[in-house]
This record gives C-alpha cells, sequence and structure tokens, in this order.
C-alpha cells in the first residue's frame, strides 16, 4: 500500500485551490453555466477516523469527472463543482452531513458545510464566490455545526418549466422554432 503523501503546506493548499477555482470559474464563464463550491468542515477536533468517513463522503458526492475535491486546512475541504446548481450544491452538502451522521454513532465527527454558487462572469471574480461559501460556512457552524447552510437562493422566484404548449404558443406568435423540434424529439 502507497504511503500517504506529505501534508500540503497552507500556502501550497491556497495555491492549488486557487488554481482549480480558476479554471472552473474560466470553463464556466465560458458556457455561462453555475459554478458551486461547497466547504466542509468539522465542527470538533479532527480525528483520522473522521478524516477517513468524510474522505469517503467526499469522494461519493463529488465524484463527477470535472469536480474537484481539495483540501484547504488541517480541518476544512473545499469541493469546486462546475456546472452544479443552487439545489444540486445544496442536496450535496446535505449528504455528506448526512453521511456523516450514518457513520458516526457518538456525535464526535460532525460537519458544517457552506455552500455558494454563481454563474460567474467579467463583473466578479472567484474570490466573491469563496468569501460567500466561507460565509455560509461560518454560519453553519455559529447555528450548531451538524448542518448545510447556503445553496438556494433565499426569495428568488423558481425557474418556471417550460412544457409543450408553450412552445406552441410561442410557435403561433414567432413561428415554429428548432428548440420546439428538439424538445419533440426528446419527447416522443
Amino acid at each position: 500500500m502507497p504511503a500517504d503523501p506529505p501534508p500540503l503546506s497552507a500556502l501550497e493548499a491556497q495555491s492549488q485551490l486557487k488554481e482549480a477555482l480558476r479554471k472552473a470559474w474560466d470553463r464556466g464563464s465560458a458556457e455561462s453555466t453555475p459554478l458551486a463550491l461547497v466547504m466542509v468542515g468539522f465542527d470538533k477536533q479532527e480525528t483520522a477516523e473522521g478524516t477517513d468517513i468524510l474522505q469517503r463522503a467526499l469522494r461519493v458526492h463529488c465524484a463527477r469527472t470535472h469536480d474537484s475535491v481539495l483540501r484547504r486546512a488541517n480541518d476544512q475541504y473545499v469541493a469546486v463543482l462546475p456546472d452544479t446548481s443552487p439545489a444540486g450544491a445544496r442536496l450535496i452538502g446535505e449528504r455528506i452531513v448526512e453521511a456523516m451522521r450514518l457513520e458516526d454513532n457518538d456525535h464526535a465527527h460532525r460537519v458544517s458545510v457552506g455552500v455558494a454558487v454563481a454563474v460567474p462572469d467579467d463583473h466578479r471574480d472567484p474570490s466573491d464566490l469563496l468569501r460567500r461559501a466561507e460565509t455560509s460556512f461560518d454560519a453553519a457552524q455559529s447555528n450548531g455545526g451538524d448542518r448545510c447552510v447556503g445553496g438556494q437562493g433565499s426569495g428568488s422566484a423558481k425557474t418556471p418549466k417550460i412544457t409543450p404548449g408553450a412552445f406552441s404558443a410561442l410557435g403561433k406568435i414567432f413561428g415554429k422554432t428548432k428548440k420546439e423540434e428538439e424538445y419533440r424529439r426528446g419527447t416522443d
């Protein structure tokens, strides 16, 4: 069995996170897709057993090929999740908290999770998203820990579901669209 790699210095961890975030930000900006950050940290002193449980949970729930999970500090991890909606990021955070609960009967390895999501653009930069994730994480810890905070827009309206009828109504006004044809093929 190979030995564990030596722990990263704080500067190396910061550099890795900055690079992963920049790459994901550039991708999200080019594709106009949301980018989520999920910050996870232990509520009490980190232990080897707790770290193993958390790393398994992160591998399971942040497993897409373009997801990145980085250790930020001794007791903190950050998952960079491109193309992830606020609801999807929140669900991942809640699943990580639940995974820790399921494997931890003595409440020694509980975590707080902070979630932030943005569609990258030229008016903001990745550090804004990181600050929002840190704020959500701090809120989760200050409210007793063992919870996920953030990821869902407060007071924002739900995205309406587009139905075939909506495309038909628009088709009558604007003529048939390619999108309507694609939607019909996808639902036939």
